[in-house]
């Protein structure tokens, strides 16, 4: 058992269970706060314990629709690789408005080089928003420094997006397995898209996991098909 924060009643919601990332980007098909809803509607229906979803808007949305926790991110273009996934406390303020049970902040050294601010932002959003928090890391270095400073949850989500992880592919199961050995409630996420691979994250001691890709992105499924369709026919 976790010996970290208190267990809040939405992360205790999550223990055991699937939890369904339902985002689209700018662009995408689904990018509509009411789709967004439907996508969390159906994922609740199909068994998921808690949704993950991007931007106060949506969030919104969701909640109008489900009664299942939401760990609400924001991600904010910042001209790197990737996006910066709830850089401030305004950011972190918004979610919990619209309805975020829990929010969920990267805690890694790219966009965050004062290596105390992700731990500020931990503190304030417990403290000023009564919100526990999913801290976002790459590394069990990270991912230990984000539980130290108090996050209820810790997620590989960044394992593999991150200037020192590049290199990783594939769901990091072995950083699961680090964080749950030193008593963090560890949280599978990203590029997971089988189900052995969410069983085999239980077994490595996960606290809950996340998948998204593999089950609300309808483009990415189509292309997982349409490689198996012989060429110029």
């Amino acid at each position: 058992m976790a010996t970290g924060p208190e267990v809040s009643a939405a992360v205790q919601a999550l223990e055991g269970g699937l939890v369904v990332s339902c985002q689209a980007s700018a662009g995408h098909p689904l990018a509509d706060p009411e789709i967004i809803a439907r996508l969390a509607a159906c994922a609740e229906a199909g068994g998921a314990v808690g949704v993950r979803i991007e931007s106060a808007e949506d969030v919104r949305a969701v909640r109008r629709r489900i009664g299942l926790p939401i760990i609400g991110i924001r991600k904010v273009d910042v001209g790197a690789h990737r996006p910066f996934i709830t850089p401030a406390l305004a950011d972190c303020a918004a979610l919990a408005e619209a309805g975020a049970d829990i929010i969920a902040l990267e805690a890694v050294p790219d966009n965050r080089t004062d290596p105390g601010e992700a731990a500020d932002l931990i503190r304030a959003v417990h403290e000023q928003l009564g919100r526990p928090v999913m801290a976002d890391v790459a590394t069990l270095e990270e991912g230990l420094a984000a539980w130290a400073a108090g996050a209820d949850l810790v997620g590989t989500t960044l394992s593999g997006y991150t200037l020192a992880s590049a290199s990783r592919v594939g769901p990091d199961l072995a950083l699961v397995a680090d964080l749950a050995s030193h008593g963090v409630r560890a949280v599978l996420e990203g590029r997971v898209d089988r189900p052995e691979q969410v069983r085999a994250a239980f077994e490595a001691g996960a606290w809950t996991v996340v998948v998204g890709t593999a089950i609300t992105d309808p483009i990415s499924l189509t292309r997982r098909y349409a490689a198996g369709v012989p060429r110029g026919r």
